[in-house]
C-alpha cells in the first residue's frame, strides 16, 4: 500500500450519519452501466473530516447528506471521460485536476428527515446549464436548496464546481496526489 492509499478512509452510513448510494456502482448514472465493482465509499482522510463537519451543520435541521460519489480510480475516471469527454463535467484523467481520483471530491445532495431528496432543480449527472450554480431558470425552492447545500459544504471547507450543483472538493485539491488503488 502506498502512503497515498493509506490516506483513504472508508465512509460508512453509520459512522458518518450519511446515506450512501454510489451511483457509479449501479446502472443509475449517465453511462447506463456500473463503472465501480462495489458500493464502498472512500475519501481522503482530510475530506472525511470535512464531511463530518458538513453532517454536523445539517443535523440541527434534521437533514442529512446523500453521497453519490467520492474517490474514484483513474481507470473509472477514464471510462467516464470516454463517455462524456467534456472537462466542464468530467475531468480528463491524463491532463485534468481529477479531484475524485485524489479522494478529495464528493458528489452529494441533501435529504430531509424522511429520506427524501430536496428539490435541486435537476437530478444528479445532469450536464445542462440548468445544473450550474446560480442558474436562475430553476424554481426558488431549488435555488434555496442549492444555496443551503453550498453554504453547508462551504462552511465545512469544500469548494463547489460551477457546472455541477452536487460536486464539492477540498479547496487545496492540487496539494493531494492522485491515488492509485
Amino acid at each position: 500500500m502506498t502512503p497515498a492509499q493509506s490516506e483513504l478512509t472508508l465512509i460508512t452510513e453509520e459512522q458518518y450519519s450519511v446515506v450512501i448510494e454510489m451511483a457509479y456502482a449501479t446502472a443509475n448514472n449517465f453511462t447506463g452501466t456500473a463503472v465501480y465493482p462495489s458500493q464502498d465509499c472512500h475519501l481522503h482522510s482530510a475530506a472525511a473530516r470535512q464531511l463530518k463537519r458538513a453532517v454536523q451543520l445539517l443535523a440541527p435541521l434534521k437533514m442529512k447528506l446523500k453521497v453519490w460519489d467520492a474517490y474514484r480510480s483513474r481507470a473509472a475516471q477514464a471510462e467516464l471521460f470516454k463517455i462524456m469527454p467534456d472537462p466542464d463535467y468530467v475531468s480528463d484523467p491524463e491532463t485534468g485536476i481529477c479531484s475524485h481520483c485524489r479522494g478529495v471530491a464528493i458528489d452529494v445532495t441533501i435529504i430531509d428527515q424522511h429520506g427524501r431528496e430536496l428539490n435541486m432543480g435537476t437530478g444528479f449527472d445532469d450536464f445542462r446549464p440548468l445544473a450550474h450554480h446560480g442558474n436562475e431558470q430553476i424554481s426558488e425552492e431549488a435555488q434555496r436548496n442549492r444555496l443551503l447545500l453550498a453554504g453547508v459544504m462551504g462552511i465545512a471547507g469544500f469548494d463547489s464546481l460551477d457546472t455541477e450543483w452536487w460536486h464539492y472538493q477540498l479547496r487545496d485539491v492540487m496539494s493531494y496526489p492522485i491515488i492509485e488503488k
